[in-house]
């Protein structure tokens, strides 16, 4: 952990689709780990494992939150409009290390460096990326990391303060005020995995 610790942050439930982005990030990031083990040298960002590590301890705190997982944790609380009839995409409270964030943010950049070039990176997103592109595997990286790091606002911390105040697991309908940080918080992680919305009406 840093000195300044752990950091609480709003993540989407995302279903199954975190779950395979960060499965194929894994897959990479070993692939990367076992060239190096044999002599090829890796970008600074990817050397030493210290990327693996990172995306490991992130999703032992965000794979609880997500999809079938959640289930299994007891962490399905929905979230509802005011009035609660329309059902929203359930935004989970989760604390992550911002030097994690950091490491990734930087093995993502990397990736990308490493996806134009010829070198071990480039073969190893050959071989990871069978059925998509490396582009896209790259291109999820960044937006995993670029969930877990967007800037707080008024509207996030209405949201925190609401979800934390009702604790985990928990139905919310939300006042007049937290829809409209509702809404401009998933817009905004929207731009960073298009997911985020109105799930359904019960």
């Amino acid at each position: 952990m840093t000195g300044l610790g752990p950091r609480a942050v709003l993540v989407p439930d995302l279903g199954e689709d975190l779950a395979r982005a960060v499965g194929e990030l894994e897959r990479l990031l070993l692939v990367l780990r076992a060239a190096e083990s044999v002599g090829s040298p890796l970008p600074g960002p990817l050397a030493g494992g210290i990327a693996l590590t990172a995306l490991r301890r992130l999703w032992r705190a965000i794979g609880p939150t997500q999809g079938r997982r959640a289930a299994a944790a007891r962490l399905t609380g929905r979230l509802y409009a005011p009035g609660g009839q329309v059902e929203h995409v359930p935004l989970r409270l989760v604390d992550v290390d911002p030097l994690d964030v950091a490491t990734l943010s930087a093995a993502a950049v990397a990736l990308g460096l490493g996806a134009v070039g010829k070198g071990v990176v480039r073969q190893a997103l050959d071989a990871v990326c069978t059925g998509l592109p490396a582009t896209e595997l790259v291109s999820s990286a960044a937006r995993f990391t670029g969930l877990l790091d967007l800037a707080d606002t008024a509207d996030s911390i209405v949201l925190r303060e609401r979800l934390a105040a009702a604790g985990p697991g928990a139905d919310v309908v939300l006042t007049p005020e937290a829809e409209r940080a509702y809404q401009a918080t998933a817009g905004r992680l929207n731009t960073m995995w298009p997911a985020t919305g109105t799930a359904a009406s019960p």
